[in-house]
């Protein structure tokens, strides 16, 4: 493939450039196309490329203010690539091309995995390595998750505990079910997976977290029970104490029994359930103490 000596985007600079000079009355009519001329003969011509020494012999005598920077430009540009950056593009395509391909074996698409896994399962080492890192975090949350909702002595546990199990199934669900039941044994041996990539681990991990999610869902409800409770309490007491008579410190003692009763009805499996057995026994002395004084 032959190659012309002043390519198509060095020549449009040049000519921009002279147009310039022309525009600028550095130049006449007569120099602008003579320049021109030889520029567009430079473009005809196929060999080896115009250098700049070139192209400045050939313009510099009729432009003497021809910006020099202008033909430094366009000779850089009218240089071939080189082959080093050539083998550099060809080598950032290629790469690109198979990180691509390694992509695509490892999106979530049945029918493109299966053969892989047949015939180079190497390639789905993203896959395993992201499904590998997935559980063990999965399993890792959900045993910090029972351990903070089983053995809470704060609703702040239970609000971590939450956290923890919200992390733990989106892990969970980031894993593919589909593709389970397909160990990878070259992987593991070399990664030392914990788990068997079986479906029977994939629905015991699940269990463990619905199992979580209902205690929670008890827990939250006890505990808002509790919190009202509380409230309830606070405000009768404070009736009592500021010396309320009559029907007020009547309906305030009403209330301070009815909180009574409602924390002995809250689940003892709970925590607010526990919280509240600690608490009870004083809140009805208080309260026999304070209808005692009443009478």
């Amino acid at each position: 493939m032959t190659m012309k000596r002043l390519n198509d985007r060095a020549f449009h600079i040049l000519q921009t450039e002279v147009r310039r000079c022309l525009d600028s009355g550095a130049i006449g009519q007569v120099q602008l196309e003579l320049a021109l001329r030889r520029l567009e003969k430079f473009r005809l011509q196929s060999g080896t490329p115009v250098t700049e020494a070139e192209l400045k012999e050939a313009i510099v005598d009729l432009i003497p203010t021809f910006n020099l920077k202008v033909l430094r430009q366009a000779a850089k540009l009218n240089r071939p690539p080189s082959g080093f950056w050539f083998g550099l593009k060809l080598g950032t395509a290629a790469i690109a091309l198979s990180a691509g391909g390694i992509w695509l074996v490892n999106r979530p698409i049945p029918w493109i995995r299966y053969p892989v896994m047949q015939v180079a399962p190497f390639l789905l080492t993203p896959s395993y390595m992201a499904m590998d890192h997935n559980y063990r975090r999965a399993i890792a949350l959900v045993e910090q998750s029972d351990q903070l909702v089983n053995q809470a002595t704060a609703f702040e546990d239970l609000d971590l505990g939450t956290q923890k199990v919200k992390a733990a199934q989106k892990h969970l669900d980031e894993l593919p079910a589909w593709f389970l039941g397909h160990y990878p044994g070259d992987y593991c041996r070399w990664a030392g997976c914990r788990w068997r990539f079986t479906i029977d681990e994939f629905e015991s991990a699940r269990k463990e977290i619905a199992r979580l999610e209902v205690k929670l869902f008890q827990e939250k409800n006890a505990q808002t029970r509790f919190e009202q409770t509380e409230q309830a309490l606070g405000e009768a007491v404070r009736v009592i104490r500021d010396g309320a008579t009559g029907e007020a410190r009547m309906n305030a003692l009403i209330d301070w029994r009815g909180a009574i009763d409602s924390f002995n009805q809250l689940p003892e499996s709970t925590l607010a359930g526990k919280l509240a057995r600690t608490k009870v026994n004083a809140i009805d002395r208080d309260f026999r103490e304070a209808v005692e004084l009443g009478q």
